[in-house]
């Protein structure tokens, strides 16, 4: 955000203005003195164009919709010396906020922020975002979720199509987890700032609110199809990471697993079939195939480095879903279909979400692996470097891999042409609702 700040300017309680020292990246050192109160007047301009894949990530402006992220905004204050803008020291320069946002007069602002007279009270500025535009919305209940989604721009699909998956999502997840706690949320879709090409889109979610903007491409239902998937990953970090105290970074399971579990989701919902399924696992292993740090470096350690470069990125989302997906194929086939990968995230969220335990790495893999009988297979897959061997690795579920293109192209699975009666059982059960299998186990 540093080189989209205009005009600073810092005054003191006689309106004069004091002088500035540029230290660069966004830092600015002034001297404070005897001065009981300062103003700090600057500009932001947000509509400068990012690398797409991060446009989410902070606040933004465009001719249709903008977020605004107020911990973006607000400025922080450091002790002299100090050098570095996002120490332990620095202090945001508020605790509590009242803000007033003036906007155009056609657009309309969503928030899970609380309102009163035109006036939003902020308790956590790094959480708080607000939304706004021409915007459309609706608000469902979802058990304890006040479940608020608001859209702008013009898309290939219907707006009633995205609330009709939004709240399903909502519903499921929340089961998946157990029940979530009361509150409100809120999910977003708009066009990315400045027009791009191509099939695309950037999400962060910030406690309850889900930023999602999406270009689309000239064929409606695969944008659609794309939009589901990224949906119900975010959706999901409603509850993982953002509902847990959270001790050190295990990207690979909150990002990767998620990513898995947003396909589930939609599994669950019988939203998609076990063909897309099974061609998702592929396009996850044709990435992770062609990722150059795949027997170099291992989930644990790529992830508190997931920006240092593209292949760690990659690593994180695409090896991460992989895992999880044969973990979940796994502990189906261990359990004779009496448990799944949503299982262990519900006890993982009861645990540590519900009873506000910090979590980090040696939780999950505990949880994950006090399911079955899973010691080598983490071992391997997550703390280790050892290559995954997908064809080998699924045969024993009656899937089976091939390489399209020459042997070396698209990774393309399938169900065997004769399956025992535990694979059938084991593939079938994938495509139906888990309550569905109750009675028959």
């Amino acid at each position: 955000m540093s080189d989209r700040v205009y005009g600073l300017k810092i005054k003191d309680d006689q309106g004069a203005v004091l002088p500035l020292e540029i230290r660069g990246d966004g830092l600015y050192r002034f001297e404070v003195g005897s001065r009981r109160r300062i103003t700090i007047n600057f500009e932001m301009r947000l509509a400068r164009a990012f690398d797409p894949s991060q446009t989410a990530l902070v606040s933004s402006l465009g001719p249709e919709a903008g977020f605004l992220m107020i911990g973006d905004l607000l400025p922080r204050l450091c002790p002299a010396g100090d050098g570095q803008s996002n120490d332990t020291d620095c202090d945001a320069l508020v605790n509590r906020l009242r803000l007033r946002i003036a906007a155009p007069p056609s657009w309309r602002i969503a928030t899970t922020e609380k309102e009163a007279d035109g006036l939003y009270e902020i308790s956590d500025p790094g959480r708080a975002v607000f939304f706004l535009g021409r915007l459309r919305e609706k608000t469902a209940a979802v058990g304890a979720i006040n479940l608020r989604m608001a859209i702008a721009g013009d898309w290939g699909f219907a707006d009633e199509e995205v609330f009709r998956l939004a709240e399903p999502i909502a519903r499921e997840q929340s089961a998946m987890v157990g029940g979530a706690s009361p509150g409100d949320s809120l999910v977003t879709l708009a066009p990315f700032p400045q027009p791009l090409t191509g099939l695309r889109s950037s999400a962060v979610t910030l406690g309850r609110t889900s930023v999602l903007t999406l270009n689309p491409n000239n064929d409606a239902r695969a944008t659609f199809a794309h939009y589901r998937r990224h949906l119900a990953h975010e959706m999901l970090h409603f509850y993982l990471p953002n509902a847990f105290r959270v001790r050190e970074n295990f990207d690979w399971f909150w990002e990767g697993g998620a990513r898995y579990m947003a396909l589930l989701t939609l599994m669950r919902l019988q939203v998609i079939g076990l063909r897309e399924y099974l061609d998702a696992i592929g396009d996850e292993y044709e990435a992770y195939s062609l990722n150059p740090l795949r027997s170099q470096v291992s989930l644990i350690a790529a992830s508190p480095e997931k920006f240092s470069n593209a292949a760690n990125y990659d690593l994180i989302y695409r090896k991460g879903m992989l895992v999880t997906a044969l973990y979940d194929l796994e502990l189906r086939w261990q359990s004779r279909g009496r448990l799944s990968v949503a299982d262990v995230m519900r006890s993982l969220y009861q645990k540590y979400a519900i009873g506000g335990r910090e979590v980090g790495n040696g939780e999950v893999l505990g949880e994950l692996r006090g399911a079955g009988d899973f010691l080598r297979q983490l071992r391997d897959d997550v703390e280790g470097v050892r290559e995954i061997d997908l064809k080998e690795r699924i045969s024993r579920y009656g899937l089976v891999m091939e390489w399209t293109a020459n042997g070396r192209g698209r990774a393309h699975l399938k169900t065997a042409t004769k399956l025992s009666e535990r694979q059938e059982t084991l593939l079938s059960d994938l495509t139906k609702r888990p309550e569905l299998l109750q009675n028959r186990r």
